[in-house]
């Protein structure tokens, strides 16, 4: 049997059902559905490039996805076909058999590390602008791995960030 066919003869069956026990009935199955230990055993099932089916809360919908990103209480799921991703508690979420030709999921390379602190050395004359839009002249006294530390024309020390530096040419 079809779990939309389950699904539907289960909302036929308590369609006539008194409110206060359908109230009741969903206290109790969040009471259920809150236990650490049955989120802790949904959580066990399920690994990172795993295809899923989860449940669409807002509608009820069984979809079909792959599992992307693991958190404390709730994980990630891509749903291919629309490319959305989702948030979803672990004890709406159930894995499914891996199907051949399927692709674990790998996630994105990191970013490649900026170079900027390769364009700045120190000893390096440079301008940049102060708070106040003034262009100051200094030389670099320090590089470190986001800001150059520099010494201005004045005598004060800046920490500036390496896209705010210009160098500066002696003509």
């Amino acid at each position: 049997m079809a779990e939309e066919d389950i699904a539907l003869r289960m909302v036929e069956a308590l369609q006539d059902a008194p409110s206060m026990q359908l109230y009741q009935m969903r206290a109790l199955i969040g009471v259920l559905l809150d236990d650490p230990k049955r989120e802790m055993a949904a959580r066990m099932q399920l690994h990172l490039g795993q295809a899923v089916q989860f449940i669409d809360y807002r509608t009820g919908q069984v979809r079909h996805g792959k599992l992307i990103a693991r958190h404390d209480k709730q994980a990630t799921v891509l749903e291919e076909d629309v490319r959305r991703t989702w948030k979803i508690p672990y004890v709406a979420i159930d894995g499914l058999s891996s199907e051949p030709g399927v692709q674990p999921y790998e996630p994105p390379p990191e970013p490649a590390a900026q170079t900027a602190t390769a364009a700045f050395k120190v000893g390096d004359k440079v301008t940049f602008d102060d708070g106040k839009g003034v262009a100051l002249v200094g030389i670099v006294t320090r590089v470190n791995r986001r800001t150059a530390t520099l010494q201005a024309m004045d005598g004060r020390n800046w920490r500036v960030g390496f896209e705010l530096l210009r160098h500066l040419l002696d003509v």
